[in-house]
């Protein structure tokens, strides 16, 4: 059996698509995902009626802030960056009107798979705005600022922790073989309430930081999938690991 991170909104659907893709597999969330509702309206009111040259989106929970600021905008759309296939695939739905909408992945789903695209790199990217959960991807905008690119950065969600874990199913851990780390945080959570048992087995997580961060919490065996969907992870398990 497998264990698997995920915030709460997303635990029933990646459940689901381990389960049709025959993985045992137990999902746990230890945060759920809190709009920041100032925030939220202060990005709006900002891509309203701001000219800039690229928009980050570090995932679906900052999607709707962007669409609806970009609604009310009198400007050229800019290019938009979408963190993850997820992401994308929801930005490009909610502004299918706007036919000058260009939305861009980067190769790596990761804070430096953002800052090595070739877009963010150009003479004319001198204005970039990010839309994203508080205390995450920092590295972002610091690594923007050091390009001397002005950077605005606003978080509109947060995740807080959950009292208790919820999990899909019921589990024991003797029964893991494996665990999928999709976030630097419910990692450490899960690291903090069961401690040196999950030290001894094989983990994957989503990028080469969290992977670093594992390894000096004392996690011996640490994989890393480039994207972070429940369709790639799956692929990765049925090529790598036995299940």
């Amino acid at each position: 059996m497998l264990l698997f991170t995920r915030p709460l909104p997303k635990l029933k659907a990646s459940a689901s698509a381990f389960e049709k893709a025959g993985i045992d597999a137990v999902g746990v969330a230890t945060s759920n995902i809190i709009d920041i509702s100032s925030e939220r309206k202060a990005a709006a009111e900002f891509l309203a009626s701001n000219a800039v040259n690229a928009i980050v989106v570090t995932s679906v929970y900052a999607v709707d802030t962007v669409i609806e600021g970009l609604r009310e905008t009198a400007n050229e759309l800019p290019l938009i960056i979408a963190v993850g296939d997820a992401t994308a695939r929801k930005l490009q739905a909610g502004l299918q009107a706007f036919s000058s909408a260009q939305v861009a992945i980067p190769e790596a789903h990761t804070s430096e798979g953002i800052l090595a695209m070739h877009q963010l790199n150009e003479a004319n990217c001198q204005h970039v705005v990010i839309i994203k959960g508080e205390g995450g991807r920092d590295a972002i905008a610091t690594g923007l600022d050091e390009k001397g690119i002005l950077v605005n950065s606003f978080c509109v969600y947060k995740r807080e922790q959950l009292t208790s874990p919820i999990y899909t199913k019921r589990w024991k851990m003797g029964e893991v073989s494996g665990i999928i780390a999709t976030s630097e945080a419910m990692a450490l959570q899960l690291i903090a309430q069961f401690g040196q048992a999950l030290k001894s087995i094989k983990w994957l997580t989503v990028s080469d930081r969290i992977a670093k961060t594992l390894t000096s919490q004392g996690i011996k065996e640490v994989a890393v999938c480039q994207r972070a969907t429940d369709q790639a992870l799956i692929a990765w398990v049925k090529d790598n690991w036995e299940y």
